[in-house]
């Protein structure tokens, strides 16, 4: 497991001081997976402006809920708009190197290991705070990403939409041997087929499946864009849209850079956004030099300032700015 995590070096920003307005949970549940639980509670919510959005934000390997929160920009922005954060983070205890299992059955499977933490974690934040349950999300860089495809396709019925950033599709199964071979070399598969390993999990579900926001750079060098095409494949049909996209807008936000795909079911409504970044690789896009509402973030480790505050535009894909 070590010389996977070391091989695929899905990072994501080196450890940092824990933030002062973030506070540890430590009994949240049963924690079958051994994790952290930190919690951001904007001051909006102490003024009881009614139950509030949640977002779970996932951090990539070598990094934790502090750098995430740091980087990210989350926390600013939950300050400004009003909503919760909870910021699940890894032990090396269980991975040497902060990598959340997103490959090991007992951790991606719907109620074992760390996905069930991480549900617990979510159960705990509903029944203790003012949350909105139609308004939960989550949010995943790197093996973060991955985890966060496993929350969704484990327990849909929870999520209103996820943010996979440099992820790829729920495929369990895998194991510490070709998790790697996976991650560099996907191997395609029909549409029917990958949304088969989701639909598995909760054979009986009728209801909706959370919508998906995907960014991938188109050079990254750990997690090859493949997975993020084939995501889409994986998701069309549970959201009953093409893996043709129905819209497409270059230069997004006068970017050249990047481009945003909207994939449509038959109302027009979007139910999967792709955001395909030219000239980028693993890491996370921010824009800490730009003063306007969509600027923010932090340059790190694997966070690079690319003029685009991802996490703004991620955030007004949820509808967390109303």
């Amino acid at each position: 497991m070590r010389s996977l995590c070391l091989a695929i070096m899905v990072l994501l920003g080196m450890n940092v001081n824990g933030q002062r307005d973030m506070l540890e949970i430590k009994n949240f549940g049963s924690n079958p997976g051994n994790l952290k639980m930190f919690l951001y509670e904007p001051k909006i919510a102490a003024e009881k402006h009614g139950k509030l959005p949640l977002v779970i934000a996932l951090h990539g390997c070598t990094q934790s809920a502090a750098s995430m929160a740091k980087e990210s920009g989350w926390n600013e922005l939950a300050e400004t708009y009003g909503f919760y954060v909870i910021y699940p983070q890894q032990k090396t205890l269980n991975n040497p190197s902060g990598c959340f299992n997103w490959f090991e059955e007992n951790d991606n499977t719907k109620d074992k290991g760390e996905v069930f933490s991480i549900k617990q974690m979510i159960d705990y934040a509903t029944d203790s705070l003012m949350v909105d349950t139609n308004r939960v999300f989550v949010y995943g860089l790197s093996a973060g990403a991955a985890m966060g495809v496993a929350l969704m396709a484990d327990y849909p019925y929870q999520f209103n939409m996820g943010a996979i950033l440099a992820g790829g599709p729920y495929t369990p199964g895998l194991n510490v041997m070709n998790a790697m071979s996976f991650m560099e070399n996907p191997k395609d598969a029909p549409s029917q087929e990958l949304a088969g390993h989701v639909i598995v999990q909760n054979p009986d579900y009728k209801g909706k499946y959370p919508k998906m926001i995907i960014m991938q750079g188109e050079k990254d060098m750990v997690v090859n864009a493949k997975n993020a095409y084939l995501l889409v494949k994986q998701w069309a049909p549970l959201l009953h849209c093409d893996t043709v996209p129905t819209k497409n807008v270059p230069a997004f936000d006068g970017k050249p850079d990047i481009s945003r795909k909207s994939y449509c079911d038959a109302s027009g409504t979007e139910q999967i956004i792709f955001y395909d970044v030219a000239n980028f690789g693993h890491a996370l896009m921010v824009a800490p030099n730009d003063t306007t509402l969509a600027g923010g973030g932090r340059t790190g480790m694997f966070s690079i300032d690319k003029g685009f505050f991802s996490t703004y535009w991620i955030m007004v894909d949820m509808g967390l700015n109303r």
